[in-house]
């Protein structure tokens, strides 16, 4: 570890121990993304401390605001630990400016396996959407610029080709233009297994709402149901998210419906996810994104677009 990296830990672990009534003495980076993700251990506990990037700081106070709802509800989601005066959060200084700092309880269960469990997965989905419908507060509303054009603006700053630009702006307007006509609803914006976890008793707690939005509860359906390998082209993946969404709906029934056309615009949402992971992940870190890349890229989602219109989509 660099100095630089190993005084940035001690400075952490002394605010931590400041603000909340904990001993920290261990720390380590486990991820990083929309924030950084630390894992903490002390006083014979583990716990996750998430530091936002200053320009996340909205997003992160909404998403204390959604999970101090859902807890109210009775519905799983992880717990915050208070700060040593009852505040949900912290405030870290950075090189960027002042970041929000929360501070979980680690959750000691493992990640569900979507394929065995996706319909006792979809059941507690279906009642997230439902106990949603009842939030008080006001949501972030996200729609093509956010889901479509952010790439495309992506594209066109890295000069990419005119005509392959032409292309996917066409084909990602095409697919919004369908999910849009759906009925608006709350959405997680990024529910997939790693977002959540198995407990004893057969509940799935669910953590990272930074992308919690009010605009189309077949996102979250489609982003779960999703069989396609992201970077390999397979026709095969079809059939398979098909298959996946027939046991998903069992369990979501249970609690909610799915329209025919929600259930047919997840074929339309697939590579629009494409589009918006590849603008975020770019946005976060900063990345030059490679010739190579943008090309097989470009490939994949051609395909999926002529797959899709022979299967009648």
């Amino acid at each position: 570890m660099s100095g630089d990296a190993s005084g940035e830990i001690a400075g952490l672990r002394a605010v931590l121990n400041a603000c909340y009534a904990v001993c920290i003495d261990r720390l380590w980076l486990h991820r990083e993304m929309i924030g950084h993700v630390y894992i903490c251990e002390g006083g014979g506990k583990r716990y996750v401390l998430k530091r936002y990037r200053p320009i996340e700081t909205e997003n992160a106070l909404r998403s204390i605001e959604i999970l101090q709802y859902l807890k109210q509800q009775d519905y799983p989601v992880v717990t915050i630990v208070p700060t040593r005066s009852g505040a949900s959060h912290c405030m870290m200084d950075t090189p960027q400016g002042p970041s929000v700092g929360i501070l979980f309880d680690y959750l000691d269960g493992p990640e569900p396996e979507r394929d065995a469990e996706v319909a006792a997965i979809a059941r507690q989905v279906g009642r997230l959407h439902q106990v949603m419908e009842a939030y008080p507060q006001p949501l972030l509303r996200r729609g093509k610029d956010f889901y479509v054009d952010r790439y495309i603006a992506i594209l066109q700053a890295l000069d990419y080709p005119a005509g392959r630009i032409d292309d996917l702006a066409a084909y990602g307007g095409e697919c919004w233009s369908r999910i849009e006509r759906l009925p608006a609803g709350f959405c997680h914006g990024d529910l997939h297994t790693g977002n959540m976890r198995r407990l004893a008793q057969g509940r799935y707690v669910l953590f990272d709402f930074d992308a919690a939005s009010r605009t189309h509860a077949l996102i979250d359906i489609a982003t779960l149901c999703d069989a396609s390998d992201f970077n390999r082209f397979d026709e095969a993946a079809y059939d398979r998210t098909l298959r996946v969404f027939e046991r998903f709906y069992q369990g979501y029934r249970c609690e909610r419906e799915i329209s025919d056309a929600e259930a047919a615009a997840i074929f339309d949402f697939i590579p629009v996810r494409h589009y918006e992971l590849i603008a975020t992940i770019t946005q976060c870190r900063g990345e030059t994104l490679s010739g190579a890349f943008l090309d097989e890229q470009y490939d994949w989602l051609m395909r999926w677009r002529d797959l899709c219109e022979r299967r009648g989509r």
